[in-house]
């Protein structure tokens, strides 16, 4: 990041029967200040295998699923400047099952805090590559809290060996990763982005293309004051 200095830390279904036809309604019970939950939640792309799972913050850690090779966990990058941020898994609001990833962040005079779950285990301070070109994109649910205010989008995306800031390659003007704006309401949204519409934004070192068999991990930056709510990371085909 430019100019930036890094502190790291690891960081009753109902079932409703209409026309012959079964549809399975979650839990409205939602908690104060959560996103509410649509008709059709998370739950209906349960079905996709568990080894496109990157997190689903049901293991109460903050390790990444152990799943095809992956074997890292997440972690909370900020500007130093004092701002408070903080990253961790809730069960107060949950998109489905019993916990979520939650971020809050305040405002910076710099670039804030970013929220990485990098997909392989950092050895000895470095980012280690891991290959995920056999997939096409990552999807996710996202949602804001009351707390957070007017909804604005959020830049999320995948780091590379090539932009990190601890890769071994970027020394200067990193962390441009390739990335997206998504903007998150106050109802659980699943969104689903495709590699192929990441971009950097140019002010870093430029990496192109992208490089899927270098990827460290998947970022969450909103780069101002926020109340962010996430579930169901998936890598998608």
């Amino acid at each position: 990041m430019v100019g930036g200095r890094f502190m790291h830390v690891p960081l009753v279904a109902a079932v409703l029967m209409i026309g012959g036809c079964d549809s399975t309604i979650r839990p409205i019970n939602v908690g104060p200040g959560c996103p509410s939950k649509p008709l059709r939640d998370p739950e209906q792309w349960s079905f996709e295998p568990s080894t496109q799972l990157i997190d689903d913050f049901e293991t109460g850690d903050l390790l990444v699923a152990r799943a095809e090779g992956r074997d890292g966990a997440w972690y909370l990058s900020k500007d130093g400047t004092g701002a408070v941020s903080s990253a961790g898994i809730s069960s107060r609001c949950v998109g489905s099952g019993e916990a979520s990833g939650h971020l809050v962040t305040s405002a910076s005079s710099e670039w804030g805090a970013m929220w990485t779950g990098a997909f392989r285990a950092v050895v000895a301070g470095v980012a280690q590559p891991y290959d995920g070109s056999k997939y096409g994109g990552i999807s996710f649910w996202a949602g804001f809290d009351s707390a957070n205010g007017p909804a604005f989008p959020i830049r999320v995306g995948v780091v590379t060996i090539d932009t990190a800031w601890n890769g071994g390659v970027c020394t200067n003007f990193c962390m441009d990763f390739h990335g997206i704006e998504v903007t998150p309401g106050l109802q659980w949204q699943r969104f689903s982005i495709r590699f192929s519409d990441l971009r950097q934004q140019g002010w870093g070192n430029i990496q192109e293309p992208l490089r899927l068999d270098q990827l460290v991990g998947f970022v969450v930056w909103p780069n101002r004051r926020a109340d962010f709510w996430i579930d169901d990371l998936r890598f998608e085909p």
